[in-house]
């Protein structure tokens, strides 16, 4: 849906800019086609007009529908033409575009039938964006589940007592989608009780397809314990020796599958758990409940209108008047009356309604026609009003950038980054001027959905948070599978969509032979624009002509698909933007790869056998991604890569000793994240990284076997980035930190630093001077031994705040610190000030360390967290929580 009001727009402005380009360098168009040409933008101009209004009676009118059907059809093909436009061969464009403008006319004459209302154009997606913010509201609090809550826990916490019943009790919440099924599990989970009570805890999303396999791996992960194996028979085996003996709680969240016998080994293993263990189960099908075996069954009803509305007015009235809170006091309580006891719907309502100012807005919302909506739904479908309620507000590229996520399976972790990639690679993404970052307006489209509740379970992940990844609902899913009904197709699995006829989105989510997967009639693979497999449901099979068929795609994901070889073939999907190969066993990439001229991502990561990067690799020259770490049989960067001069992301650059290879990197001055393995001496003023003033991450890996001097050292030689904001250093070889690592500029700017393995370090002085820090992360610092009052200045004093926005300090196997000096009295009558913000510390595998600095940390007002892992003397000291010592520390969560 949406796809014309997205699209013509951008066709209209490349048909002026393809006659631009005639008129500049003087080529005349094709004999004929410059009459086309404007005939087809006089049209779709016409057609513009009248598309608003279009698209808002598609649903009840299906006439309407094919008619917009037929028109997507034919912007599609249009965008594909216009990009051929700056391809060399274009020998067939004038008689493609003579066709098309013959189907526009007919179209055109169609649509006077239908006597659609002009609205002057497609709303501007610049006005929603003047809302966009990144701050995401808070949806910690949970209304009307309280009684819920006890019984549950009372539940859990009595079938695990000692006069509990023997073996693993299962308790099953069933309820309707959208109830608070997960919600309710998650408090359970967390519960304090709960977690003093079970020795092992463990979440599993299971989601549609039960997949045997993955469910298995999850556990075993989430239980600490490896799960390489590509069986299920050793899988279950280990869970069997993993839980045995055990009195745990496995939470299985969102099961649909009826099926017992999928169900059976899982039974088997866990069986054996110690006595008062449970199983706590969530669904939506009774049936599904009484398959696994279920102990008890929780039903979840519906919460209070009264609960709908306080979970409403919680979103809608954030940073709102109490005047206009009051004014629309009776229209809530009826729209709250809407939401049918889901708080789901309410929270939808919510994220809506914040965004209204008036009483007639409030108002608008409880006459819309859309209601009316209810009656030709099914049950499984009643939250879709209000969902289409929001969905109609967004712009056109909002509405493309949502319903595309059906793509994904139900429950996916989606990574935030990437799903902005491939919202870029479908043209999704538009700047608003020239030269705007198209990753940042991406995130702006993003941070739009997830405040109107499209998106949940939004969190950040991996080393500093650096990524940011979050979930959708199984109902919000749905919905946007019943959007996309005509468009996306899925192979495997029981939840997606089956009936599209001619699909233009593909996604693989069962492996399978060849012949299962692909032998599909549904699909004509010369119409896709998104082909993706996803590494969750192991290998799938690859046909030898896949490359050959895809014309017009996109997005091509083949992850962990066994590739040991890549066509030449691939040359030929002139429309590529997105390629991720990531974990394939290939050796080399073709040559033709070089001729993808649109190619914007290019993933290869923990692609291990890759020996070689294409010598041709300057012809993609719309590259902005390259995701190559993990290649560790890749051992030079062709020179061409200098000329990559779109260049964002560069995740394994290789400096070899005593060469110019960073003199490559001079040019490139979009960088914002760089890694570099740096193979022994090299010239960093070559690379003139001090002229890369968008570069905000950056990685420096000094190789273990490789001979440094120390002084003068090439280290020195670098002039850092002036706006560099995480910095990783593993491996560093000096035994001073270079000096340019506190000049003023990464002083003010630097955020987050990880220091990893330095091999001859044992001060660390001059961290102090980094007033800006925020994260500090000290991994592996063998030299370390003492961490003295001089780690916060030369002395404690009131010169200035040690570290005064440090929020995160993390220590990790350093295996010879035996001691942290605290404060004295004597220091205590100074106003000292050392990390006021400090909220986590975390000490990891430092067995040697024997106390704490009591006296320090009691004065940080802030410290939220205190973690402390496998660090044998710190637990022997602490571990019965008495004494003056523990006295200062317990007030630490």
């Amino acid at each position: 849906m949406a796809i014309a009001e997205l699209l013509i727009p951008k066709i209209i402005g490349k048909l002026g800019e393809v006659a631009e380009t005639q008129v500049e360098k003087r080529v005349m168009l094709v004999l004929g086609v410059e009459e086309e040409v404007a005939n087809i933008e006089k049209r779709l101009k016409t057609i513009q007009d009248v598309l608003h209004d279009a698209e808002r009676r598609r649903l009840k009118n299906k006439s309407v529908g094919r008619w917009l059907e037929e028109l997507e059809d034919i912007t599609y093909e249009m965008d594909d033409v216009l990009e051929e436009w700056n391809l060399p061969d274009r020998s067939h464009i004038a008689q493609k575009i003579k066709k098309i403008n013959e189907r526009l006319e007919l179209t055109l004459k169609e649509s006077h039938e239908f006597n659609f209302i002009t609205s002057g154009g497609i709303p501007d997606s610049h006005d929603s964006q003047r809302i966009m913010t990144t701050s995401i509201i808070d949806e910690s609090e949970v209304y009307g589940r309280a009684a819920d809550m006890e019984k549950v826990l009372d539940q859990i916490l009595s079938k695990s007592s000692s006069q509990g019943r023997a073996g693993v009790q299962i308790i099953s919440v069933v309820g309707a989608g959208g109830s608070g099924k997960t919600t309710l599990a998650q408090l359970l989970f967390n519960n304090d009780k709960v977690q003093n009570h079970f020795e092992l805890r463990n979440w599993v999303c299971v989601s549609d397809p039960f997949d045997q396999k993955r469910v298995a791996k999850a556990i075993l992960e989430n239980a600490g314990k490896s799960s390489h194996d590509a069986e299920l028979d050793p899988l279950i085996r280990s869970i069997k020796e993993t839980f045995s003996g055990k009195r745990f709680l496995l939470v299985l969240d969102d099961v649909w599958t009826e099926d017992d016998s999928k169900w059976k080994p899982f039974q088997y293993s866990l069986k054996d758990g110690a006595p008062g263990s449970v199983i706590l189960v969530t669904t939506r099908s009774h049936r599904v409940a009484t398959v696994v075996g279920s102990t008890d069954t929780h039903g979840l009803g519906m919460i209070s209108h009264s609960d709908c509305l306080l979970i409403m007015q919680r979103i809608a009235f954030a940073n709102k008047s109490g005047d206009l809170c009051k004014k629309v006091e009776r229209i809530g309580q009826k729209i709250a009356e809407k939401c049918k006891g889901l708080p789901l719907a309410a929270k939808t309502m919510g994220s809506l309604l914040r965004f209204k100012d008036t009483v007639q807005q409030w108002q608008n919302v409880l006459d819309s026609e859309i209601w009316q909506l209810e009656e030709e739904l099914s049950p499984e479908q009643k939250l879709f009003p209000h969902l289409f309620l929001s969905y109609n507000e967004l712009s056109p590229e909002l509405k493309r950038c949502f319903s595309y996520c059906a793509v994904f399976p139900k429950d996916h972790e989606i990574h935030v980054e990437e799903l902005i990639r491939l919202w870029m690679a479908q043209g999704y993404v538009r700047p608003r001027r020239r030269g705007e970052s198209l990753e940042l307006v991406g995130l702006e489209y993003f941070n739009n959905l997830a405040m109107r509740s499209f998106f949940q379970e939004i969190r950040k992940f991996g080393t500093f948070d650096k990524y940011m990844e979050c979930k959708m609902h199984d109902i919000v899913h749905d919905f946007a599978q019943f959007l996309t009904k005509n468009e996306c197709h899925a192979l495997g699995g029981t939840e997606r969509n089956s009936s599209s006829e001619r699909p233009r989105h593909l996604t693989i989510l069962e492996e399978g032979t060849e012949e299962e997967m692909f032998s599909s009639r549904v699909v004509d693979f010369g119409r896709l624009r998104s082909f993706l497999t996803f590494s969750r449901i192991g290998r799938v099979v690859v046909p030898q002509n896949l490359f050959c068929m895809l014309k017009c795609v996109r997005t091509l994901t083949l992850s962990r698909c066994g590739l040991v070889e890549i066509p030449a073939e691939i040359g030929r999907l002139i429309h590529l933007r997105h390629l991720n190969l990531w974990n394939n066993p290939f050796v080399a990439l073709p040559e033709t790869i070089c001729d993808l001229y649109y190619l914007e991502t290019l993933n290869i990561t923990v692609c291990e056998k890759l020996s070689c990067l294409p010598r041709r690799i300057e012809g993609l020259v719309h590259l902005r991604h390259l995701f190559n770490e993990g290649t560790d049989d890749l051992r030079q960067i062709p020179q061409g890569l200098r000329k990559l001069t779109s260049l964002c992301s560069l995740t394994r650059f290789i400096a070899r000793s005593n060469s110019d290879d960073l003199a490559i990197l001079k040019d490139l001055n979009q960088l914002e994240r760089l890694d570099i393995d740096i193979e022994g001496e090299v010239d960093f003023g070559s690379a003139k990284l001090g002229k890369k003033i968008n570069m905000r991450e950056m990685s420096l890996f000094f190789s273990l076997g490789a001979h440094f001097i120390e002084t003068p050292s090439c280290i020195e030689t670098m002039e850092p980035p002036p706006n560099l904001e995480l910095l990783v250093l593993v491996g560093y070889p000096r035994t001073q930190l270079p000096s340019w690592l506190v000049t003023k500029s990464n002083a003010n700017n630097l955020t987050r630093l990880i220091i990893d393995g330095p091999r001859k370090i044992s001060s660390l002085l001059a961290l102090r001077k980094l007033s800006s820090l925020e994260e500090l992360v000290l991994q592996g610092v063998e030299k370390l031994e003492c961490l003295g009052k001089e780690f916060f200045g030369s002395s404690f004093s009131a010169e200035a705040v040690a570290f005064p926005n440090l929020r995160k300090l993390h220590f990790e196997h350093c295996d010879n610190w035996t001691r942290w000096e605290d404060s004295s009295e004597d220091d205590e009558e100074v106003a000292v000030s050392i990390m006021p913000r400090l909220e986590e510390l975390q000490i990891k595998y430092c067995t040697k360390l024997e106390a704490l600095p009591h006296h320090i940390l009691s004065k940080i007002s802030s410290l939220k967290k205190l973690d402390i892992q496998s660090c044998d003397k710190l637990s022997h000291r602490y571990s019965d929580k008495t004494g003056d010592d523990w006295k200062q520390l317990s007030r630490i969560p």
